[in-house]
């Protein structure tokens, strides 16, 4: 019983060290990451309708930015800047009163600018996974993924 006691004590450790272990277990690169805060975060649009954005030179990366005060939304599409307002009730979500300037792009910035908007007017909730942002329509499917970009 005694040569055992210490084959316990070192199982035991092993168990409680174990459990102190701050990795979620489902994490496939065994790291944590968060989720970011919906508010005040530079969201970049990543995918459309699951096609990849890809910004133009010269141009600003499409991207929104929900601020809490006033419930205000601004970005940029693309092409053009974008503002607007936003409602958020739980994991419910409309956009209301989106407007933007009305410069002139190259029609692959104006293709992605129109596709921005639509998807914006379409959705109905959003669903994040740690810096991963997704706006879905009311059949609760992707609209669009956006990923957080730290800006400082």
């Amino acid at each position: 019983m005694k040569r055992q006691l210490p084959i316990y004590g070192f199982i035991s450790a092993l168990l409680i060290t174990a459990g102190c272990s701050s990795a979620p277990i489902d994490s496939p690169d065994g790291t944590y990451h968060p989720d970011e805060p919906l508010i005040n975060t530079y969201w970049k649009l990543v995918a459309l309708d699951g096609a990849s954005i890809v910004s133009g030179e010269n141009f600003r990366e499409p991207h929104l930015v929900l601020h809490q005060d006033a419930s205000r939304l601004a970005g940029a599409t693309g092409c053009n800047t974008l503002l607007g307002s936003y409602i958020k009730e739980g994991e419910r979500i409309t956009f209301n009163q989106v407007a933007t300037t009305k410069m002139a792009c190259p029609a692959a910035q104006m293709k992605t600018e129109q596709a921005f908007l639509l998807a914006l007017e379409q959705a109905v909730a959003w669903h994040m996974n740690g810096s991963a942002l997704e706006l879905l329509d009311d059949n609760n499917e992707p609209l669009t993924s956006f990923e957080a970009v730290h800006l400082y």
